[in-house]
């Protein structure tokens, strides 16, 4: 050849979705579980969003999967064997994180109790050696991942500061989780570490709906994908995590306790009976419950030949009013159609003053390219700082990055930082 080779082909998806993970190198180690070809999708979203993605394998993993298929989608050669070349060392103290996924209860066995021989287990612990981040995903049969074996090896893993997702039990298996959820994840822990260990979060997600009859309603177009993304952020970091859903249009991160209501009313009695348990120290009202619903609602469906129906409406609870005191930071939305940076500064304003938000983000749901039921929002921050209130236009901004903003300014505020 003339010229030298510019690069593997596989590399130029990274940072194609956006730049959450921007300059990260994340170790994805594969043990042998026949779900461990789940993992290649896990690796390309990770890519997607900047990272650097270098595989290691068990032999048994290498033997279920040619190592040559994981090449080909992260540009990367598996690591399977070590060598004089210390790779696992090279490795703990150039990347960021590691993902174990799937992992096998005999690969959780020798990380928890320092067997280390296979180039997985040797790897996390090198990396927990360097205090960084090793989450790590179960796969089994259920008969196992109910022994006391299991229980005790992820007490033990959990005593050293490893992250163990819990699997997803279906049919008697603990099975791979949805790859979406394991990557998002692996991205928050990547990006964060365990920041919020400790913390209490409640967050709010998805549109309500208002019947008229058993099967009409009013709502609005929210696909929750925003109060679920902070869900998932807040869990990776660390913390306990409820969620209040309603009408939603993603996967519900299983390791978080979901409460799913269908009304407005129903979200705001969860939220308070929640806030009434236990002191939460976040309180993230993402969710879009509906502002009005009908006085009447009819037993049986409506007939559709009817030419004129006219709807009296009414106001709905209000989801957060009155818990500003009962946490230590409310985080409040406010959708709007504004015609400019300085309507959404004044509803975002109006809202803080309303309910005694810490932060108030309002977004632009009028917007072509970004608001319900998109990946992005056109969004305003404001917050309460010692002696006045701040703000930034951040304008475009993926909802994957803007629930890390969301969650760092909260932690700031908290701690007194700002």
């Amino acid at each position: 050849m003339g010229r030298p080779l510019l690069g593997h082909p596989s590399k130029s998806i990274t940072g194609t979705v956006n730049d959450y993970l921007a300059g990260r190198c994340i170790i994805l180690g594969l043990t042998g579980s026949v779900s461990l070809y789940k993992s290649i999708d896990a690796a390309r979203w990770l890519m997607r969003r900047g990272a650097w993605i270098i595989p290691v394998m068990t032999r048994p993993a290498a033997s279920l999967v040619d190592p040559m298929l994981l090449q080909w989608a992260t540009g990367e050669r598996p690591i399977v064997e070590l060598t004089g070349e210390v790779e696992h060392i090279q490795l703990s103290k150039g990347c960021d994180a590691m993902l174990v996924a799937p992992a096998t209860l005999s690969t959780m066995s020798k990380i928890a109790y320092g067997v280390a021989d296979n180039p997985v287990a040797l790897t996390a612990i090198a990396m927990r050696g360097e205090d960084k981040p090793v989450m790590i995903v179960p796969a089994m049969h259920q008969n196992m991942m109910d022994s006391p074996v299991y229980a005790e090896v992820v007490d033990r893993l959990t005593s050293m500061g490893y992250v163990v997702m819990p699997p997803r039990v279906e049919e008697g298996i603990a099975k791979y989780p949805d790859t979406w959820v394991v990557a998002r994840t692996a991205a928050a822990l990547a990006s964060r570490g365990r920041d919020l260990v400790g913390e209490r979060v409640l967050v709010t997600a998805g549109a309500t709906r208002e019947w008229i009859d058993p099967t009409r309603f009013l709502s609005n177009p929210s696909s929750g994908r925003m109060g679920i993304e902070l869900a998932i952020e807040a869990w990776a970091r660390g913390a306990r995590v409820s969620l209040v859903y309603g009408h939603v249009e993603h996967v519900i991160p299983h390791m978080v306790e979901a409460h799913r209501v269908s009304t407005t009313e129903e979200m705001a009695k969860a939220v308070r009976e929640l806030v009434s348990e236990g002191r939460f120290n976040y309180l993230i009202a993402a969710a879009a419950p509906a502002d009005y619903r009908s006085k009447r609602r009819w037993g049986e469906k409506l007939r559709s030949g009817i030419k004129d129906l006219t709807l009296e409406l009414e106001g709905t609870p209000k989801v957060i009013e009155g818990l500003a005191e009962r946490v230590d930071v409310l985080v409040a939305f406010a959708a709007e159609t504004a015609r400019g940076v300085e309507d959404l500064y004044r509803a975002a304003l109006d809202k803080m003053n309303k309910y005694g938000a810490s932060i108030v983000v309002a977004n632009n749901v009028g917007s072509s390219e970004a608001g319900f039921a998109s990946e992005y929002l056109d969004a305003l921050l404001l917050w309460k700082t010692n002696s006045t209130i701040a703000k930034e236009y951040i304008g475009r901004i993926d909802k994957e990055i803007l629930s890390r903003t969301i969650l760092d300014l909260a932690k700031n505020i908290k701690e007194g930082g700002l």
